[in-house]
């Protein structure tokens, strides 16, 4: 059995908590775990981590590598990449060729998963009788996997006929359903292959090339699909995040109905959705209001309208596109504060990685350490640094930081100078191929 793990989708809607270059399954804003971390860890407790794939386009892999590191160490991930972002669909068609290629037994049941839900409850027990119902999956068909117990999905499943002990035969999608589309589908491979070429009559390669499926749901294949697809109720509490109203859904009320997450104080306040992740929020005397904290953005809003004219207004700033954390493929770093002539941040190095060998012309750099083991280079001198001891680095001088420890290295930067910005570097060396 392999567990293929999409991580494509944007999740745009959900700004400020997700941006265009941080989607949602990689934010934890809210979470201290991301959604697509919790996904790894959720699906991981049944099936080997080595027949775990996870899909995704070029531009996600800094995220996907960094937040692996974070929650499993050093294991290394198994990495199906597509070159650039083309919907659910065109992702699990690329995700065949790719498995083909790499020679997977074709007899092998394939499950396909998301990496961007909320799951709630205690849901352990039914998913190892799942896993342990759909090991040997042996239909020649699509098992479409639902759940009466869902919170809120982006589709709802009408049910046919039994077809065998708890499979039933799939009617269609219907949003007057109770029964919500979880987004796992569960298929032997060779089966899979073969719907998809005699439907669309075409190669696996020429379909994934096709522009006509491009950003199509895996569930546009299902709906062709009906004869051919099974139902199977989870019954697991599960929610969709699409909106900042939806946040509402997975933070406590008070007795007012108030959803407060984090450092929060309200009174003479109902209805509202408050979250805080820095700075203390008072709030006094409002109804009815979504207020949401992030370190460089506070966004208030009604809480009965949606965000999408407010995102248009913000086209061209660069708190729509990016956060305070940057990922890289060496780790992520954090802006914690900058001005005219300086910037501090938390760089993270993860175990094994380092940066490129690089000087800067217009800014020198105070480095300290919090956690781990740092090697430093600086011009033609090599020290390793423990926490709480730093170096500086004057301009133009040549400098690589590493990680040569077992655990992710902590350091904060302080960067002083005439100019700065990210494009200030030169690079000399770089095992990233930068």
């Amino acid at each position: 059995m392999k567990v293929i793990v999409l991580c494509g989708g944007r999740g745009e809607n959900l700004w400020p908590i997700s941006r265009k270059n941080l989607p949602k399954q990689f934010s934890k804003i809210i979470f201290e775990r991301s959604l697509f971390q919790e996904t790894l860890l959720r699906f991981s407790k049944f099936v080997p981590w080595e027949d775990i794939f996870l899909v995704f386009p070029d531009e996600y892999k800094f995220f996907v590598r960094s937040q692996v590191v974070e929650v499993f160490g050093s294991r290394r991930a198994n990495e199906i990449i597509e070159p650039k972002p083309r919907g659910a669909f065109l992702a699990v068609v690329f995700s065949l060729i790719s498995l083909i290629k790499n020679e997977v037994d074709e007899n092998e049941v394939l499950v396909f998963v998301n990496s961007d839900q909320v799951w709630r409850g205690d849901y352990t027990g039914k998913l190892e009788r799942f896993f342990n119902l759909i090991r040997d999956f042996y239909f020649d068909k699509v098992l479409c996997t639902v759940s009466s117990s869902v919170i809120k999905v982006r589709d709802y499943v009408r049910l046919g006929k039994r077809f065998e002990d708890e499979f039933f035969e799939f009617e269609e999608f219907d949003k007057s359903s109770n029964l919500g589309n979880l987004g796992i589908y569960v298929v032997r491979f060779k089966d899979l292959v073969k719907m998809l070429q005699k439907t669309f009559d075409m190669s696996l390669e020429a379909l994934y090339e096709s522009s006509d499926y491009e950003g199509q749901s895996f569930e546009m294949f299902v709906g062709k699909m009906k004869r051919n697809v099974l139902v199977y109720d989870l019954a697991v509490e599960v929610l969709d995040i699409d909106s900042v109203s939806d946040i509402a859904n997975v933070v406590k009320s008070d007795n007012k109905g108030n959803r407060l997450s984090g450092d929060v104080v309200v009174d003479n306040t109902e209805n509202s959705l408050i979250v805080s992740t820095k700075r203390l929020i008072a709030v006094n005397g409002v109804s009815g209001i979504n207020v949401i904290e992030t370190p460089d953005v506070v966004y208030v809003s009604s809480n009965s309208i949606d965000n999408k004219n407010v995102l248009k207004l913000l086209e061209g700033r660069e708190e729509l596109d990016t956060g305070v954390t940057s990922y890289r493929p060496w780790g992520s770093y954090t802006v914690i504060d900058r001005g005219p002539n300086y910037q501090i941040k938390k760089i993270i190095v993860n175990p094994g990685e380092s940066l490129s060998l690089q000087l800067h012309y217009h800014r020198s750099e105070h480095w300290v350490v919090v956690r781990g083991t740092a090697k430093v280079t600086v011009d033609d001198k090599v020290l390793f640094l423990k926490e709480n001891e730093s170096t500086f680095i004057p301009k133009t001088a040549k400098h690589r930081l590493e990680n040569p420890g077992k655990i992710p290295l902590e350091i904060i930067e302080i960067q002083i100078g005439e100019y700065i910005s990210e494009d200030d570097i030169v690079r000399f060396s770089d095992v990233y191929g930068r």
